[in-house]
């Protein structure tokens, strides 16, 4: 392939790269809502979540930075012969200085942005999930000498222990023991792999859950977006401790 072509296969590449960040953008800022007070279930869009457009958006970003590159390369020639024609004498300062405005952009929204991370510490987090993430944090508090505390302050040593018999939280969520591993609607596939030794993708495609299914969302969400129950995971899960 001859320059020009190679010039006009960048160029494309870097326009479909430009519009896909562009839709996607939309697609996040206006379509797909986030944040604590929206359900899990509304944060998906053509069967991908939130997080996985935001992973493609990404992937188009690193793509989009190396066509750049390679259109600059391509026409590096060109550049610094108009750059001297305009500017003359002042040609190379010039261009030193557009290749380092992005970085200096960025130093600034940097330096600009609040950085307060309590602010965002229950973002994305569903409003009846608040209280449990409120007793992690204040089961890791430091009592000031000569403070009271009180036991209540505190949750149990392991969220998920080992408890032979049913019970029911202040919510009212049915935990129910598998063996030797409690399972509830709070947990995640990967605790269950972790409490057990099972693989988490196996129990997902038994329980005929899609491989786009995150792992890592928690039993009670993924129940909501694809009709299984509690009560079957556990049986599954009994079933292959016992294969």
């Amino acid at each position: 392939m001859k320059e020009p072509d190679w010039k006009y296969l960048v160029d494309a590449f870097l326009f479909i790269s430009l519009g896909g960040m562009a839709l996607i953008g939309i697609l996040l800022g206006l379509v797909i809502p986030a944040g604590p007070v929206s359900s899990e279930s509304a944060k998906y869009f053509l069967g991908l979540h939130r997080h996985q457009w935001g992973n493609i958006h990404a992937y188009l970003s690193i793509a989009f930075v190396v066509l750049t590159v390679v259109h600059i390369v391509l026409n590096w020639k060109w550049i610094t012969a108009r750059t001297s024609q305009i500017f003359r004498r002042r040609a190379a300062p010039i261009l030193i200085s557009a290749v380092s405005v992005p970085f200096l952009v960025l130093i600034i929204f940097w330096v600009l942005t609040p950085k307060d991370a309590a602010r965002y510490r229950e973002y994305g987090i569903e409003i009846p999930e608040r209280g449990h993430l409120q007793k992690m944090v204040t089961k890791d508090k430091v009592p000031v000498a000569g403070e009271a505390v009180s036991k209540q302050e505190y949750p149990a040593e392991d969220e998920f222990q080992v408890e032979p018999q049913r019970r029911e939280d202040a919510t009212g969520e049915d935990h129910r023991a598998v063996g030797s591993v409690l399972i509830s609607g709070r947990q995640t596939l990967y605790d269950i792999e972790r409490a057990t030794g099972l693989s988490a993708r196996s129990i997902a495609d038994r329980l005929g859950l899609p491989s786009s299914a995150s792992l890592n969302e928690t039993l009670g969400r993924l129940r909501r977006l694809y009709g299984f129950e509690i009560q079957e995971v556990r049986e599954l899960v009994d079933r292959m401790l016992k294969e």
